[in-house]
C-alpha cells in the first residue's frame, strides 16, 4: 500500500513541476482555443434553434417532436442519447437537466437516421454505408489516394449529410453496372495473364532445346566394289581405308561361318553310305 501512495505522490509531483514550466502565453492560447470552441458551439445552437425551433429549455418529447423522429425511431434515438429508452419520466424532462444540448441531439437524430453524422470521418462512413473510401473522395472532388482525408469529420470538409446521403442513393442505383464493369475488368486482367503466362511458357521449350547431334558421315559402295557416294569432307586416303577396313571385316565374318559349319556337320553313317543295310554274315550262313 505504501508503494502504490509513492507511486501516486511521484506523479503528481511530475505533473505539478510540469505545470510549472507552461507559459502563460501558451495557457492563453488554450484559453483562445477553448473561447473558439465555446463560440462556434453557442452559433451552432442557435443555427439549429432557428432551423428546428427548440433550445435546451424545453423538454425532451418536444425536442423529438421539432427534430420530427418518427415513433419508430423514438427509443433509437434515446439509446443514442445515452437515455433508458422505457424510461417514459425522461420524456417530461428538459434538455438541459439531462445534460443533452440541442446539437448532441441533432447529431443523434443523424446517427438513428443515416447510421452517421456530421461529425463522422470518412472511414466511418465508409464502413457504415460498406461503400469504397476512395470511391466517395472521388465524388467528393478529393484526392482519392490522400488519406490525410481519412479521419477528416465531414463537417470540417464542409459537407452536409444529405449530400453524402445523395452520394449512396447514385451509388445503389449504379451498383449493378459498377459490380459488372468491375467483374468485366479483373476477368479481362486474368485472360490476360494467363495468356502472357502461356506465351512465357512456351518459349521456354526454346531455350531448354539440345542440338541435334551432326549425322555421321556414310560411305555407299556398289555390289561391283566401286564407291557410289561419299562424303566431300572426307579424302580419298580415308575412303580406301574405310573400304579395306569393311573388306577385312567381312573376309573374318566369312571365316568364322566356315568355322562354325565345320563343327556342326551331321555325322555321316558308313553302312548307309556303301549301301549295306544288312548283316555281312546273312549270306555265309547255312539255311535250315
Amino acid at each position: 500500500m505504501k508503494r502504490y501512495l509513492a507511486i501516486i505522490l511521484l506523479l503528481i509531483a511530475g505533473v505539478w513541476l510540469a505545470a510549472q514550466e507552461i507559459d502563460l502565453s501558451e495557457i492563453e492560447g488554450f484559453e483562445n482555443i477553448a473561447a473558439l470552441i465555446d463560440s462556434l458551439s453557442q452559433a451552432r445552437e442557435q443555427s439549429i434553434f432557428a432551423e428546428y425551433g427548440f433550445r435546451d429549455t424545453d423538454i425532451l418529447a418536444y425536442a423529438a417532436e421539432k427534430l420530427e423522429i418518427e415513433p419508430e425511431n423514438y427509443n433509437k434515438w434515446k439509446a443514442a442519447l445515452g437515455l433508458e429508452p422505457a424510461n417514459k419520466t425522461l420524456d417530461n424532462m428538459p434538455l438541459r437537466r439531462l445534460e443533452i444540448t440541442p446539437y448532441r441531439a441533432l447529431l443523434a437524430k443523424q446517427t438513428v437516421h443515416y447510421g452517421y453524422n456530421e461529425l463522422s470521418t470518412l472511414v466511418e462512413i465508409s464502413e457504415s454505408l460498406v461503400f469504397p473510401i476512395k470511391r466517395l473522395k472521388r465524388e467528393l472532388d478529393l484526392d482519392p489516394l490522400d488519406k490525410k482525408y481519412n479521419n477528416r469529420s465531414i463537417q470540417s470538409l464542409n459537407v452536409s449529410v444529405d449530400r453524402i446521403q445523395q452520394i449512396e442513393n447514385e451509388f445503389q442505383e449504379n451498383s449493378l453496372k459498377y459490380g459488372a464493369s468491375l467483374t468485366l475488368v479483373g476477368m479481362l486482367v486474368v485472360f490476360f495473364a494467363l495468356l502472357i503466362t502461356s506465351l512465357i511458357i512456351s518459349q521456354l521449350v526454346h531455350l531448354n532445346r539440345t542440338k541435334a547431334p551432326k549425322a555421321t558421315p556414310t560411305i555407299k559402295i556398289a555390289p561391283d566394289g566401286k564407291v557410289k557416294s561419299a562424303p566431300k569432307t572426307l579424302s580419298q586416303g580415308v575412303i580406301v581405308a574405310a573400304i579395306a577396313a569393311l573388306h577385312i571385316h567381312q573376309e573374318e565374318i566369312e571365316a568364322k561361318r566356315r568355322m562354325v559349319l565345320t563343327f556342326r556337320r551331321t555325322p555321316a553313317n558308313q553302312w548307309r553310305a556303301s549301301s549295306m543295310l544288312n548283316m555281312p554274315n546273312k549270306d555265309l550262313s547255312p539255311r535250315r
